[in-house]
């Protein structure tokens, strides 16, 4: 079984594709130096799509609609506009049902978008623009120190990183952030105390990147305008401090933090990029990794939630487990010494140094 990848380790070039579903326009060009929250490219999409009748209303056959037409595919149209009439004893006249654009005709109806909205991509992270995809986007590429964590709020931020040591030995407080600056990239263990994120939400435009964070925060994270990273899991537990010794070697760096909600259709997590100069990095990477004994995995499994381990075994066929479901199973070894089988989609390999 192939399962995504946390990662988490040296200096990589890292390359991220920003390409929107549907062709627009692109705003940046090769060499491009560009900040997380650069828009890479944008497109205009309908709000609506309506269907106006002609040939019923005109009473006339669908392929003879064209004739009556009094105006063109592509205008721009007001509500109320005719858009297509017949004259004689019986003048009838088809109008516009709200402002919008005439695109077409269909099966004797006129199609008209109506209402716009804007979609962008954004970049992400600092970098430099690789390559442009014309109408679609680009790829950036940074060096860096990589950091992917199980949850994110869906916000973007740039900052310099500040460790909070003592929020890796109690939960973060607001009296333990009263005394940052403005526009950091906050690193803590756990946070279990909502007037803490209101408080740092209020005060700082930077981001926040926990070991933990407790479930019932969920809602307020969500609604914040800052980046907030969940690196291990969710619950009341401090993280292990493996985490901490591997983030305290960058302190006072560049960080761009993704806090994107994770894609299982391409593997991407939201992620924190550590800006380090580019000699001497490592190559890029997949996101996806074949399940082989001796890797090292993040369980999400009750009982085990966060937990950390080694593959001891990859059993044959499927196993049966007490929710009733049957699956391809692992044997994990964690750090604590337990030894669990769990189904192997309960797995998340973790790459590199920290394991938490």
């Amino acid at each position: 079984m192939f399962l995504p990848v946390s990662r988490a380790g040296t200096i990589k070039e890292i390359q991220r594709v920003r390409r929107l579903k549907y062709p627009g326009e692109v705003l940046v060009y090769e060499g491009q130096q560009v900040l997380p929250e650069d828009v890479i490219a944008q497109a205009s999409m309908p709000v609506e799509i309506l269907m106006v009748e002609i040939a019923q209303s005109l009473g006339v056959d669908v392929q003879d609609v064209k004739e009556y037409l009094v105006r063109e595919p592509g205008e721009q149209l007001h509500e109320g506009d005719v858009i297509a009439k017949i004259t004689g004893t019986l003048s009838r006249l088809v109008r516009a049902p709200a402002d919008g654009r005439f695109i077409g005709l269909h099966q004797g109806k006129a199609v008209f978008e109506v209402g716009y909205r804007t979609i962008q991509v954004r970049a992400g992270m600092m970098g430099v623009v690789q390559t442009v995809f014309p109408e679609y986007g680009a790829m950036i590429s940074a060096a860096g120190f990589l950091l992917q964590g199980v949850w994110g709020n869906g916000a973007i931020g740039l900052g310099e990183l500040k460790i909070v040591e003592e929020a890796w030995t109690q939960p973060l407080t607001p009296g333990m952030l009263a005394e940052r600056g403005e526009g950091l990239m906050i690193g803590a263990g756990s946070c279990v105390d909502p007037d803490a994120l209101n408080w740092y939400g209020k005060r700082s435009s930077g981001g926040l990147m926990l070991g933990s964070m407790a479930p019932e925060l969920v809602s307020i994270a969500t609604a914040m305008q800052t980046p907030i990273l969940v690196v291990q899991g969710f619950g009341s537990r401090q993280p292990d401090e493996s985490l901490l010794d591997g983030l305290t070697p960058y302190a006072e760096k560049s960080v761009s933090l993704n806090a994107s909600e994770f894609d299982p259709l391409t593997g991407m997590r939201p992620e924190a990029v550590i800006h380090l100069s580019d000699e001497g990095f490592e190559g890029g990477f997949s996101v996806q990794q074949e399940l082989k004994v001796g890797l090292i995995v993040r369980v999400f499994a009750e009982g085990s939630w966060g937990k950390v381990g080694e593959v001891l075994d990859l059993p044959e066929g499927d196993t049966d487990f007490e929710s009733g479901v049957r699956q391809p199973a692992a044997v994990v070894m964690l750090n604590d010494g337990q030894k669990i089988t769990v189904p192997q989609q309960n797995l998340i390999i973790v790459d590199d140094a920290i394991t938490g």
